[in-house]
């Protein structure tokens, strides 16, 4: 069994592919159904699940010219998510040049196959800097080494410089010019920032073609040595890996970027694609 002919990859398939092979195999290509449950307090998982996608659903209501006090009333059932909206209206988007473009998708090409971007916004400045904004509502900030090496840092920032011309005046957006903030409202709208360079989009293309060509070619997927990254694999229990963990360990963020990715529907004929 392999991957459809179609298939694109995203981030989040590449990261499963990073952190499990037989992750990325029994989701991606058998397609099965999650066996377990993620945390031992799936009641409280989901709630901040919803909490994140309602958050991102405002920010894009606003973007798209939806008054933030019209935003802001409807939010009286729930403090903590008040709270982060305040953040986000105070902080969230200083700084960031002033033509935006919100829940936005872009692909390009690699090794034969799609590379699909879903971006939270993309601030661009014709001729100047080129901001991707991605929003978090997780309540710690993870190493800045930790974020570097994601498959979200890598896969955006290399999708934009590749297939972002046509929303910056026609023109090839120069690596130097991208930068990536990781924004976390429930810090205060607290920025990581990570900068581009023609060097370190070299050293990304050649490790996300390797990635997709082993998958391609591969004829087994196996386990991860790295036990740790089974606590909150829903998959765990077909692979002998323990229980669950526990909802305070669990990096929220990327089960929350996976879900969103999961939701929208790819159709290729209206996403803008480099040319070839």
């Amino acid at each position: 069994m392999s991957l459809s002919p179609d298939f694109a990859f995203t981030q989040g398939s590449l990261q499963n592919f990073a952190d499990c092979a037989r992750r990325f195999e029994l989701r991606f290509i058998r397609r099965m159904r999650y066996p377990a449950l993620e945390t031992q307090d799936p009641l409280q998982f989901e709630k901040r699940m919803r909490q994140g996608a309602r958050f991102h659903k405002l920010v894009q209501q606003h973007l798209l010219g939806v008054p933030a006090e019209a935003l802001a009333a409807s939010l009286a059932d729930d403090r903590e998510l008040a709270g982060w909206w305040q953040n986000y209206l105070t902080r969230g988007l200083s700084g960031l040049p002033a033509q935006r473009f919100s829940e936005i998708t872009l692909q390009t090409h690699l090794s034969g196959r799609r590379l699909v971007a879903k971006y939270d916004l993309l601030a661009l400045e014709p001729g100047g800097s080129a901001v991707i904004v991605d929003w978090k509502t997780g309540s710690r900030l993870p190493p800045q080494s930790t974020l570097r090496r994601r498959m979200q840092t890598i896969v955006y920032r290399y999708v934009l410089a590749q297939a972002g011309a046509h929303l910056y005046a026609g023109e090839s957006i120069a690596p130097e010019r991208i930068r990536m903030d990781y924004v976390y409202v429930a810090l205060g709208a607290e920025r990581l920032s990570f900068a581009y360079s023609a060097a370190q989009m070299g050293e990304d293309e050649a490790l996300l073609s390797k990635m997709i060509t082993a998958i391609d070619n591969a004829d087994e997927f196996p386990l991860t040595d790295d036990e740790r990254r089974c606590r909150f694999c829903s998959y765990r229990s077909l692979c002998d890996r323990g229980g669950a963990g526990r909802l305070e360990d669990i990096e929220l963020d990327e089960y929350e970027d996976e879900e969103e990715e999961e939701a929208f529907l790819l159709d290729f004929d209206q996403i803008a694609e480099i040319e070839f």
